[in-house]
């Protein structure tokens, strides 16, 4: 089992016992993160430095599609951090907007003796 498997499973959890919580959160993050990118990078940010890191050919990366698919593809690059990300903060907002789920209750009552 990857690592992108063991984030699924986390993920897939999360939003089982935080329904919307979770889902806001994730999809907060993912768009922080891929209007950052878009702003840098038309900002004139040496984003390409990046790509030759990872033995992509620059010139044709960036004159063959737009800003916006870079930013994404920049945003890819970090679904790792954004997942463990969204796994630690949902928690906490979910208490500060007070939704956080009900205690976990056990599965039979005790017996009255």
């Amino acid at each position: 089992m990857g690592w992108f498997s063991r984030a699924r499973t986390q993920y897939e959890a999360l939003v089982a016992r935080y329904g919307k919580v979770a889902i806001i959160t994730y999809f907060s993050i993912f768009f922080s993160v891929l209007f950052g990118f878009w702003l840098a990078i038309l900002s004139g940010a040496d984003l390409a430095g990046g790509l030759a890191s990872l033995g992509l050919d620059t010139r044709s990366a960036t004159s063959r599609s737009g800003t916006f698919v870079v930013a994404y593809g920049f945003t890819k690059l970090t679904q790792p951090v954004r997942i463990a990300a969204t796994v630690v903060l949902t928690p906490l907002i979910a208490r500060f907007v007070g939704r956080a789920p009900a205690p976990h209750l056990p599965a039979e009552p005790p017996a009255e003796g």
